[in-house]
């Protein structure tokens, strides 16, 4: 199998770890396995999946500016910055977020296009006799695919297209013009001409692509990843270090909420009028946000008034975000509440699960996210900040009372685990290769180089 990701380890994005998790699993599968992708081999922390010598790093070119829309500096509170500072910092944020939209409109497919001639001649040229049965390629960026689907023509092999999120179709996140939405489709609609299967991490996703594009699509979670938790003896707790860092003292019940806020869709507005709402018992109330700051959640707190019951602390690494998942009482997953994001299952669900913390979720009470919470009975879905006002105070006796909010019992991720999806994964792949094999299966279609 040769895997091509744009984002590979030792990357700690999210977007390298289905990615990292299926070359890992295949490989112990007995798979002979190479990865192409554009990760340079010291840009982070992430640990070595296989040797460096079975990795093609290839770096885009020519190097794109990037525009950071989301400074973030040192763990802050809510209230550290004078108003002059924070309306300065909301126009520049604002500014770039318009260039963005304008930079997003011209790149095509996506801001990685400039990976995908480096890419394919670089790997043309160092294969040798190496030769695929497959090429699994995971996007976003979907720049991947193009690879992807180019090297399949040229070497004569099938290749798998799998959907971390959607493309042009389903993918509200992303906002595009019409024009813009209408070339996408195109693009995308031309490449899995040529498709032998495509995968995706949900069922309505799954069947946004079969009725769209009319390609076999398979449904393969991202399951939880088994990884071992720092002791809590020899390691001192991140909340408390950073609580101490402000001045503040730590709070009774500390809430937790990891990754990135998506302007819009993904917000904490009613959770934080909800601890407005607690009145004297909005003191025992604590919620630490560790993740790029946009603005957002700083706008949300002042606004509500509840500058202290709030911490951001910024981007922090995956190990830290692990710790802070750990040690909090309840952890926040902040989802869409809106139809149009019931079939979205975050990855950071199944990081949730493995801390085994307690889970409120905020989005769409009817979508997958909401009914795997309630069904496995890892925590309450409420959008009603009266709803969570009281939920908070429930929580707040129960840690009065014992100390602690009980743990998410171990038989809620019996099933979700990693290796419980990629089995059948690894299935499709070797349908795949057979039906190839056996000229049972695909057939490629030319592509323009």
């Amino acid at each position: 199998m040769l895997l091509v990701s744009y984002h590979f380890p030792p990357a700690e994005t999210v977007g390298a770890r289905r990615p990292a998790a299926l070359v890992a699993f295949a490989t112990e599968q007995g798979w002979d396995v190479q990865v192409l992708t554009a990760t340079a081999a010291g840009s982070g922390d992430a640990p070595a999946v296989i040797p460096e010598d079975l990795v093609v790093r290839v770096a885009p070119a020519p190097k794109l500016p990037r525009l950071n829309l989301s400074p973030s500096g040192a763990p802050h509170s809510a209230t550290g910055r004078p108003g002059s500072r924070i309306r300065l910092a909301a126009v520049r944020r604002a500014a770039n977020r318009r260039l963005w939209r304008l930079g997003m409109e011209m790149l095509v497919p996506d801001p990685q296009l400039n990976w995908i001639r480096p890419a394919i001649r670089e790997y043309l040229r160092v294969r040798g006799d190496w030769r695929p049965d497959v090429i699994v390629t995971s996007g976003p960026p979907f720049s991947g695919f193009v690879v992807a689907a180019k090297l399949a023509r040229r070497l004569g092999v099938p290749w798998v297209a799998d959907y971390r999120d959607l493309w042009s179709i389903g993918n509200e996140y992303w906002a595009r013009s019409r024009l813009r939405l209408a070339v996408d489709r195109w693009i995308e609609r031309r490449l899995l001409r040529s498709v032998a299967a495509c995968v995706t991490v949900s069922e309505p996703m799954a069947e946004t692509l079969r009725t769209t594009f009319g390609c076999a699509t398979y449904t393969i979670m991202n399951g939880i990843d088994r990884r071992p938790l720092p002791p809590p003896t020899t390691t001192a707790p991140v909340i408390s270090e950073e609580r101490a860092a402000v001045g503040e003292s730590a709070p009774m019940l500390t809430l937790a909420h990891t990754g990135y806020i998506y302007p819009g869709k993904r917000e904490p507005g009613p959770l934080l009028d909800a601890i407005a709402l607690l009145g004297s018992d909005a003191a025992h109330v604590h919620v630490v946000f560790a993740g790029e700051e946009n603005g957002v959640v700083r706008a949300g707190v002042e606004r509500a008034g509840v500058q202290d019951s709030v911490t951001l602390l910024g981007h922090v690494s995956a190990e830290k975000s692990w710790r802070i998942q750990a040690e909090a009482d309840v952890l926040v997953l902040l989802m869409w509440n809106d139809p149009r994001d019931a079939g979205t299952m975050s990855g950071k669900m199944f990081d949730y699960l493995q801390a085994r913390r307690p889970i409120l979720l905020l989005g769409y009470e009817a979508g997958l996210a909401a009914k795997l919470v309630r069904e496995r009975r890892a925590g309450v879905v409420h959008n009603d900040k009266h709803a969570i006002a009281a939920q908070l105070r429930e929580w707040l006796a129960v840690k009065e009372r014992s100390g602690r909010i009980p743990a998410v019992p171990a038989a809620a991720l019996d099933g979700l685990y990693r290796e419980d999806q990629l089995t059948e994964y690894m299935q499709i792949l070797r349908d795949v290769t057979l039906r190839a094999a056996t000229g049972l299966g695909f057939r490629v279609h030319s592509l323009r180089r």
